[in-house]
């Protein structure tokens, strides 16, 4: 099962793009019609990208970059790493 990530605005935390596996973005915004099952704005986007918060009361300006921080990359690699120590532990435990 794929499991859906997605961005959120860092003032409001409105969820604002989904990030695919490969790295794409995925926006698709609008209510679908009963003549089309498809969303009026449906846009996959390649690359870095800066977005504006779509909530009528926030208007914040959130930078979305291709390639994450190398601090990011680190900080997610040693949690998971954290996180496979912590489930072994349980594992022998048992």
């Amino acid at each position: 099962m794929d499991r859906k990530t997605f961005v959120y605005c860092e003032k409001c935390r409105k969820k604002l793009i989904e990030r695919l596996p490969n790295g794409l973005w995925k926006f698709v915004f609008g209510k679908k019609s009963e003549l089309s099952k498809n969303p009026p704005v449906n846009m996959m986007i390649h690359g870095s990208i800066k977005m504006k918060c779509i909530r009528r009361t926030c208007g914040h300006w959130n930078v979305l970059n291709y390639f994450p921080k190398i601090e990011t990359l680190l900080t997610n690699q040693q949690e998971a790493e954290d996180s496979g120590k912590n489930k072994e532990t349980q594992n022998k435990e048992m």
